[in-house]
């Protein structure tokens, strides 16, 4: 028996499937759409906040290892593209390797074998002019910024035991301190060691290396794994390339400003303004503080001021031309995201994490914009708005955006991806 033509469900009959069609159940026709959609954020973000939660906990315990291995890999990208132009050169890469490594070591210990020569030359002959620039400097501190005298005599006694240990026994360390001294000399010689370690393999073989983790990955999740990858590599081995070049620069003029002046000391606050440069915002204060407080307690109020005057002007010259045309290709972060990212590596790891956030930071984001599909995505004057990613002419970040369709150049494969080679893209740290 046929239905009658007639006879059809209207449009607004409760047997039309909803929109979609797909059958709505009891439980989401009791359930307003609002509602199921907090709901979901809130599962979204406790699953996040628990991930977050046990990494932050894991870093910390694995602080060490965690540590040793980001400055294996800091050293890494300053290394690899000297090793890679001497491979290019002709230099087989595990020569090339071995001799970055022996001179990075013989320029690190000359650095240090002097810096302990001066300062040990010169401390005996400054003890007394630092200890009545310190004299002067309590007084100061009780007359004019209205400190009582027990809080400044607290500060500054521990500053001259510091500096200018005096009496009998003041040198003659006990047993205790003896094994404390010896177990921090061991770790931090170990942890040296594997840095070095790691540094040397990444460097001689980092590009298998990185093949390896590839495939660690699902295949058609590879090509965009491997952009990203190269990305952050490209960020983290360009922000520390131009930070060396600027820290290098702040410390040969401010060094020299306090050659000139006469201040003491200024190969080592030159080594303390370079590596202040490494830990943004606050390093820079911290070793400009230091070479008044040395001018002040060497020379007086005029030395210190010619100093400060002298490190603003290097400071000048650093934020306005130097870093603008040193790191213009590479990563800008904004001030408050540098400060957020030193909060937390400095509360997770002390000065090493302070030293490790920012670099970290960028790579991080760089990762995430390459797993976004949003390479290159930036504004038109991007210091002051936020963070600006350009990798150079091969980066897997760099946009062009067409005239004809709006689509990016390259978009999903990039100057550096695997469909212009017909291959694997580059492996991190390549160039």
């Amino acid at each position: 028996m046929s239905a009658d033509p007639d006879q059809r469900p209207s449009a607004g009959s409760p047997t039309d499937p909803p929109a979609g069609g797909q059958a709505g159940t009891a439980t989401d026709a009791g359930v307003p759409a609002g509602v199921r959609t907090a709901g979901m954020w809130c599962v979204w973000t406790l699953a996040i906040g628990a991930v977050v939660y046990f990494a932050v906990q894991l870093a910390v315990v694995l602080g060490t290892v965690v540590l040793t291995f980001l400055a294996g890999l800091l050293l890494t990208a300053l290394m690899r593209p000297v090793v890679s132009w001497l491979d290019r050169g002709g230099l087989p890469r595990l020569a090339a390797t071995w001799l970055v490594m022996v001179v990075f070591l013989a320029l690190l210990g000359g650095v240090v074998f002097f810096l302990q020569q001066q300062v040990a030359g010169q401390l005996a002959s400054l003890r007394p002019t630092l200890a009545s620039g310190l004299d002067r400097l309590r007084s100061s501190l009780v007359e004019t910024v209205g400190l009582s005298p027990q809080r400044v005599n607290s500060l500054i006694d521990g500053l001259i035991s510091q500096v200018a240990p005096s009496g009998a026994g003041a040198g003659a360390p006990g047993p205790g301190m003896l094994v404390s001294g010896a177990t921090t000399a061991i770790s931090v010689a170990a942890a040296l060691v594997l840095a070095l370690f790691t540094a040397f393999w990444l460097v001689y073989d980092g590009a298998r290396i990185w093949r390896l983790c590839l495939r660690l990955v699902p295949a058609d999740r590879r090509a965009a794994a491997d952009a990203a990858g190269n990305g952050a590599w490209k960020t983290l081995g360009g922000y520390l390339r131009g930070t060396t070049v600027v820290a290098l620069m702040d410390a040969v003029g401010i060094g020299l400003a306090l050659v000139l002046i006469g201040v003491p000391l200024p190969f080592a606050l030159a080594v303390l303004t370079f590596l202040g440069a490494y830990v943004p915002v606050v390093g820079a204060f911290v070793a400009g503080l230091a070479a008044v407080l040395v001018a002040y307690a060497s020379g007086g109020l005029t030395e210190a001021l010619w100093v400060l005057a002298a490190v603003v002007v290097v400071q000048q010259v650093e934020g306005n031309l130097l870093q603008p045309l040193i790191m213009r290709r590479t990563v800008f972060l904004h001030p408050l995201g540098i400060v957020y990212a030193l909060t937390v590596g400095g509360l997770l790891w002390g000065i090493a994490g302070a030293v490790v956030a920012v670099p970290l930071t960028a790579v991080l984001y760089a990762i995430a914009v390459a797993l976004a599909g949003r390479h290159g995505e930036e504004d038109a004057d991007p210091r002051p708005r936020g963070l600006r990613l350009r990798f150079g002419p091969g980066g897997a970040s760099r946009r062009e955006v067409s005239a004809a369709g709006g689509r990016p150049a390259g978009d999903g494969a990039g100057s550096g991806g695997a469909s212009r080679r017909g291959g694997a893209a580059e492996a991190p740290g390549d160039s």
